[in-house]
């Protein structure tokens, strides 16, 4: 997997679409915050901006929380 990735963007939809159900399906309501992806690597977390800069010193208090996640491990949501 190459890093940056690209985080999965809400779209605005005129009317809520109804999902099959089961487990392979989710959805999600959007909320205003800051879109990042967490990378737990071997020796540390780097925290990504939706455009791909990194902004792990910005986000500390979250890069501490993820070193207790197995390396390989990648978070996507709002922070």
């Amino acid at each position: 997997m190459e890093f940056p990735i690209r985080p999965a963007l809400a779209r605005a939809v005129p009317t809520l679409p109804t999902l099959p159900t089961g487990p392979d399906w989710n959805s999600e309501i959007k909320l205003d915050g800051h879109r990042m992806i967490l990378r737990r690597t071997k020796d540390g977390v780097i925290c990504y901006s939706r455009t791909g800069r990194t902004v792990t010193s910005h986000w500390m208090d979250l890069a501490v929380l993820v070193m207790a996640l197995p390396p390989g491990t990648v978070l996507d949501g709002v922070m």
